[in-house]
């Protein structure tokens, strides 16, 4: 489980939640109008806040300090905490909740109130619901899609109930309707990929069912719960068939009683099925880019995926794209209805499922450390920022966001090869290797960038810029290229030959030229940069870097005249002695 003392640090959750006093202190809060839920001892236990979001958080100075947990813990209780991968904990929580749901008898169904419910002629207010689907991660993209990636194996939750409601007997002085329940069961509980039969499950209330999305099965699959409930009931239809006279009064009052009888017996027989599904999408990735290793031995990583995903990492970093992610409970949980034959009734639940989901952050990707991972570029599609529902207390974006499918990357790492990339899903587990067939290498070299002034006027300069490979020797070309060459603040191309002639206008001091290279994953061979300095002929500064150039190597050749003489005693200083 991911803390917030696990990435903001122990002072910043502290600092964190004395920021959030003095806002508490400065603005008031508008409540949503969506139906808040104040999560306590019994629905969460000692379960981290964090993962609850969602939840009516405290807004007054008092609730603040009457909390003695750790800055992380009264943080989340305060506001919304986000995450920085899925929570693993929400998968712990939903199975232990499961077996929560409560026992019935056949007289009673107890469903969630977001529940469809079906009624047959013996079968009442028969459902099945699915609790949830483990691993999975609701995908925020934009405010229309917003899809539920899941892992290619997992599993999915329901429960289920029914009731039969045995109708009343009936007694008359020559007729007697007796009902009786012969037997019910739920006789069948499937799991449907797309309509195909993946896996079944016995008779209970609560079911886990396995599927497996490893096959190409399309884009989105549909997974449904189909339950199947039998019941039989028996009607005893018994009337007198025979009445004899058993007293005469004298004044004509007649008693009989029966003295034979006949029945009918009817049976109803019922079988009910109901359903529940959700769409779903399989997470997966097809990654593929370029690489390549810089002259000092850093690794470059150009990646391009097919989908949505959390980053890539390796020993010495890590690249995270926009997403981030929180915990929230399906508030179609938060009420149980609880049906009988006189009626229904609605009260709390105890359980309360948990879903994660990921929604795209404002400050865009990261990297981590940023002293050994430089984050290059980001390309993507623009994509309009989703809203998050009303009681989720997170930072929410208002223009158009960058959705990173591609990321180029720098890392200080000189061991490091692509067999050491591991890509991560946005669905917890869900994670990848790069595959070395989808990726091109790209050679980094050094260059040599070296300027030369050839002229000076009173107002002009003269000056000739050249550019080679460092190793090669050879031309660099920067003409049709996306590299280029920073002449005196102006941008230069050399040509076929890899130099360039101008003329600038004359500078007060010295010339410098840059090479700044193209992005090394646009092209087969690429290099880093250089750079060269000139000072212009004839100025003082001239004068000066001549003088330092002539004096220096005289002043050492008088020094070491000076301590031969001193240390052998021999006359040969001042060294103009004989002139």
């Amino acid at each position: 489980m991911q803390l917030l003392i696990r990435t903001l640090g122990v002072g910043a959750a502290v600092a964190a939640v004395v920021a959030v006093s003095a806002l508490l202190a400065t603005q008031s809060v508008a409540r949503p109008a969506e139906t808040m839920f104040t999560p306590n001892s019994t629905d969460h236990h000692d379960t981290d806040p964090a993962l609850w979001s969602r939840d009516r958080d405290s807004v007054t100075h008092s609730a603040l300090r009457n909390r003695s947990e750790s800055a992380a813990r009264s943080l989340a209780a305060t506001t919304d905490v986000p995450f920085n991968r899925p929570p693993e904990a929400v998968e712990a929580w939903n199975r232990e909740q499961l077996p929560e749901f409560p026992t019935t008898g056949v007289e009673t169904s107890v469903y969630p109130a977001a529940a469809n419910t079906t009624d047959g002629r013996i079968v009442r207010d028969a459902y099945v619901e699915i609790f949830t689907v483990q691993p999975s991660t609701r995908v925020r993209l934009t405010p229309e899609r917003q899809p539920r990636y899941v892992a290619k194996q997992g599993r999915v939750f329901a429960t289920l109930d029914y009731r039969i409601p045995v109708p009343s007997d009936s007694d008359g002085r020559d007729e007697e309707i007796t009902w009786s329940l012969v037997n019910h069961s739920v006789t069948t509980t499937e799991l449907l990929v797309d309509g195909a039969r993946e896996a079944n499950s016995g008779g209970s209330h609560t079911h886990r069912l396995s599927y497996d999305l490893s096959d190409d099965r399309g884009a989105t699959n549909t997974l449904s719960v189909e339950a199947n409930v039998s019941a039989t009931l028996t009607r005893t239809h018994s009337w007198c068939s025979n009445r004899t006279v058993v007293n005469r009064t004298a004044g004509g009052d007649v008693t009989t009683r029966c003295v034979s009888w006949q029945s009918n017996t009817t049976r109803y027989e019922e079988t009910l099925t109901v359903t529940d599904s959700v769409d779903v999408k399989a997470h997966s990735l097809l990654a593929g880019g370029v690489y390549a290793r810089y002259p000092d031995g850093d690794l470059g990583l150009m990646i391009v995926k097919t989908g949505p995903w959390l980053g890539y990492r390796l020993q010495a970093g890590r690249v995270s794209g926009v997403w981030r992610f929180y915990s929230a409970r399906d508030p179609g949980w938060d009420r149980l209805v609880t049906a009988t034959a006189e009626g229904s009734n609605v009260s709390h639940s105890p359980l309360h499922p948990l879903e994660v989901s990921a929604y795209p952050i404002k400050t865009g990707p990261t990297v981590a450390p940023a002293e050994t991972v430089s984050l290059l570029e980001v390309k993507g599609r623009q994509q309009r920022p989703p809203r998050l529902p009303s009681t989720v207390n997170l930072d929410v974006l208002e223009q158009p966001y960058t959705a990173s499918y591609r990321l180029a990357t720098r890392f200080e790492t000189p061991d490091a090869t692509l067999d050491d990339v591991r890509i991560s899903g946005l669905v917890r587990g869900t994670e990848w290797e790069l595959d070395p067939q989808y990726f091109t290498e790209v050679t980094i070299h050094r260059s040599n960038l070296t300027l030369t002034v050839l002229n000076t006027t009173d107002q002009t300069t003269t000056v000739r810029v050249t550019l080679r490979d460092a190793e090669m020797g050879t031309p660099i070309r920067t003409t049709d290229t996306e590299g280029y060459v920073r002449l005196a603040g102006e941008r230069v191309e050399t040509d076929h030959d890899g130099t360039v002639t101008t003329t600038i206008a004359r500078p007060a001091g010295a010339i410098t030229a840059r090479f700044e290279p193209w992005d090394w994953w646009l092209r087969p061979n690429s290099y880093v940069g250089d750079s060269d300095s000139a000072s212009v002929q004839g100025t003082a500064l001239t004068l000066v870097r001549h003088l330092y150039r002539a004096g220096v190597p005289v002043g050492l050749f008088l020094l070491a005249v000076f301590l031969i003489d001193r240390v052998t005693g021999m006359p040969v200083w001042p060294p103009w002695r004989g002139l």
